[in-house]
């Protein structure tokens, strides 16, 4: 419980940035983009990114790499988010579909 109280305290204090990272990629992708969403389907994507890049932070805060890698990182994840999730799902899905031969 004490590592949650750490890790929340952490982001309140400095990690908060890394979900505006992640936001500003995808809304770079967004302006770059040939597609014409709605302002709703852009605000999501930007919210999903920011939420992305969030969850990479908890995992690579305490990693031995360099701010800049991770920064890197945190960036590409914002930028490829809508494919990261869409994989996921994928994943989830063919687990379902047959677990034992997802597991071989």
């Amino acid at each position: 419980m004490e590592d949650i109280k750490a890790l929340v305290k952490e982001f309140a204090e400095r990690g908060w940035i890394i979900a505006l990272i992640g936001a500003a990629a995808m809304a770079a992708r967004l302006m770059s983009s040939t597609v014409k969403l709605s302002l709703f389907e852009q605000l999501k994507r930007v919210f999903s990114a920011s939420i992305s890049s969030s969850i990479a932070w908890t995992i690579l805060e305490h990693t031995d790499l360099s701010s800049f890698y991770k920064a890197l990182i945190y960036g590409i994840i914002g930028v490829i988010t809508p494919e990261i999730i869409a994989g996921i799902v994928k994943l989830g899905k063919m687990f379902q579909k047959d677990p034992e031969k997802f597991i071989k």
